[in-house]
C-alpha cells in the first residue's frame, strides 16, 4: 500500500477498523495533510452523515449541551433541563431517517481541558449532558497535531493516548507526499480499497489470543535483561508525558488494555480479509499505536529494537491467520519466508531464533530453519579451499575476524537449540532437524582449527 493514495487509503483502513472493532482512533499528523478531506470522503463514499466538532472553535457546553432552568407550569417548580447541542440534534435527526453519523472531533490537542475533557467524554462514555446516549451506528475519530506545530498546547496525557489508536499520518518520501497532492481531483477516488467480509470462526480467536500472549511473553522476556530493571514496565511508571517527546512520532504504552485492544484490531484485521502484503504499512502503523511504547521509554537504540521484535512477531503471527484458499483463516501457517539475503549468519540465526521461539504452530516442517541452514551452509562451505580463504581474510582483517567468532558463536547456539528440540522424541520434523544438526556439527568441525587460532587473536586485539 502507498504511493499516490497514501494518506487516504491509510484512514480509510483505519476508520474501517474502528468501526469495526469499536477502537477510538486518534490520527496524528503535520497540519495541511488534508485529514479532514479525507475523512470527509470516507463518510460520503461510505453513506454516513459527517458532524465535525472543532476543538479550539467550541466551548464545554456547545459539546455537552446548555443546562437551561425550566419551570413547570402545573407545579410551578423549576428545574434544570439540558440543550441539547445543535450537532447532537443533527446526529438524532438522521438516525431517524436511517443515516449513521461520523462524529469527527478535529484540534483535539490545542483545546483547553475543560473542553478536551467533554471531547473526552463523547469518544469513551458516547454521552453528552444528562447521560443522553449517541445512537450505536455513530463513529467517533479524533485528530491532533503532532507538539511541536501546535502554538499553544494542552498537553495530552499518556493514560488518554492509551485509549486510542494512535495512527501516525507520514510519508515516507516527498515523491509520495508530491504524487497525493498534485493529482487531479477527479482520481481521488480512483482504486478504491476493497474489503472482503470473513467470518472468524471461535476456534480462530481462541488460537489468535493464545498467539497474541505467546507474542507478549516474548517480548516481556526479551526485554527483561538487565538485572534488577525491567525495560517494559506494566505498571507504566516511566510514561506519563509520551506527548512531551520532542520526535515527531508519538507512540502508546503497555497495559491490559494494550492487548486487548491489539485483540480486537487484529481480529478486524482479519475479518475485513487485509493482508500483510497489500495493506501492511498501515495495519503495523495502527499496532505500533497500540503498542510501540512511549517514545521517551527506551533511548533510540532501544526502541528500534523493540519495533523490530515487535513488527516480526506481530507479522509473523498475523501471517499465519490470514484467509486461506477456503474462505477462512487459515488454522494451519503458510510457508514462513525467512529473510537471510545480505546478512550475517549471526543475524540470520538470531532473526530465526525470534521465529522460532514465539511461533504457535510449532509442528510441521520448518521451511524457515531450512532456509536458515542453507545460508549457513552457503556463508561456511566445508572446501578446502573456502577455509583457506577464510584464515587469510580472517588474519588481515579485524571486523573479518570478530564477524567469524560470533558467527560461530551464534552456529553452537544453533545447533544447542535443535539438540534440546530433538531429544527423546520421534516426530519427522525432528528426523529431519537431525539431517540439520549434522550439516551444523559438519560446519563446526571444519572450522575448529581456525576457530581456536581466531580466539587467540581476538584476545590479543
Amino acid at each position: 500500500m502507498g504511493g499516490i493514495h497514501s494518506i487516504r487509503d491509510s484512514i480509510d483502513i483505519a476508520i474501517t477498523v474502528s468501526a469495526h472493532s469499536g477502537i477510538p482512533v486518534l490520527f496524528l499528523a503535520n497540519p495541511g495533510l488534508a485529514k479532514s478531506t479525507m475523512i470527509g470522503d470516507w463518510a460520503a463514499r461510505n453513506g454516513y452523515h459527517l458532524e465535525t466538532l472543532i476543538g479550539s472553535r467550541f466551548t464545554q457546553e456547545e459539546i455537552l449541551g446548555f443546562q437551561a432552568r425550566v419551570e413547570d407550569k402545573n407545579t410551578g417548580e423549576t428545574y434544570l433541563e439540558l440543550l441539547e447541542p445543535y450537532w447532537y440534534r443533527s446526529v438524532i435527526q438522521h438516525e431517524k431517517k436511517n443515516i449513521p453519523s461520523l462524529l469527527f472531533l478535529d484540534e483535539f490537542s490545542t483545546v483547553q481541558e475543560n473542553v478536551q475533557g467533554a471531547m473526552l467524554q463523547l469518544v469513551f462514555d458516547r454521552t453528552i449532558g444528562h447521560g443522553k446516549k449517541l445512537p450505536a451506528s455513530t463513529i467517533i475519530i479524533s485528530a491532533a497535531n503532532y507538539k511541536q506545530n501546535i502554538p499553544f498546547v494542552f498537553n495530552i496525557m499518556a493514560p488518554v493516548l492509551n485509549r486510542f489508536c494512535i495512527v501516525n499520518l507520514l510519508y515516507e518520501n516527498s515523491r509520495a507526499f508530491l504524487d497525493e497532492f498534485l493529482q487531479d481531483e477527479s482520481t481521488r477516488s480512483d482504486n478504491l480499497i476493497t474489503y472482503n467480509d470473513v467470518t472468524v470462526h471461535e476456534k480462530t480467536k481462541l488460537r489468535l489470543r493464545e498467539g497474541l500472549k505467546t507474542m507478549w511473553s516474548f517480548i516481556f522476556e526479551s526485554f527483561n535483561e538487565r538485572v534488577g530493571q525491567n525495560d517494559i514496565d506494566i505498571n507504566n511508571q516511566m510514561y506519563n508525558n509520551i506527548y512531551e517527546n520532542g520526535t515527531m512520532y508519538v507512540y502508546n504504552f503497555i497495559t491490559g488494555r494494550t492487548i486487548y485492544y491489539l485483540y480486537r484490531v487484529t481480529l478486524s484485521f482479519l475479518s475485513k480479509g487485509l493482508s500483510i502484503s497489500r495493506h501492511g504499512q498501515i495495519m503495523l502503523n495502527m499496532v505500533f499505536g497500540l503498542a510501540g511504547l512511549g517514545t521517551n521509554s527506551f533511548n533510540e537504540a532501544r526502541q528500534k529494537s523493540y519495533l523490530k521484535k515487535l513488527e516480526t512477531l506481530w507479522t509473523k503471527l498475523y501471517a499465519e491467520f490470514e484467509t486461506g484458499s477456503g474462505g477462512g483463516p487459515a488454522l494451519r501457517p503458510p510457508p514462513v519466508k525467512l529473510a537471510v539475503d545480505g546478512k550475517s549468519v549471526s543475524a540470520a540465526v538470531n532473526e530465526w531464533t525470534l521465529y522460532d521461539e514465539a511461533s504457535i504452530f510449532p509442528e510441521g516442517p520448518d521451511e524457515a530453519l531450512e532456509t536458515l541452514i542453507r545460508h549457513v551452509s552457503g556463508v561456511y562451505g566445508t572446501e578446502s579451499e573456502r577455509i583457506e580463504n577464510l584464515i587469510r581474510l580472517v588474519a588481515d582483517d579485524s571486523a573479518a575476524l570478530f564477524a567469524f567468532n560470533e558467527d560461530m558463536q551464534k552456529i553452537d547456539a544453533l545447533i544447542l537449540t535443535l539438540e534440546a528440540e530433538t531429544a527423546g522424541t520421534a516426530l519427522p520434523e525432528c528426523a529431519e532437524r537431525g539431517t540439520y544438526l549434522q550439516t551444523l556439527r559438519g560446519i563446526s568441525a571444519a572450522y575448529a582449527p581456525l576457530r581456536e587460532a581466531a580466539l587467540k587473536k581476538a584476545l590479543s586485539v
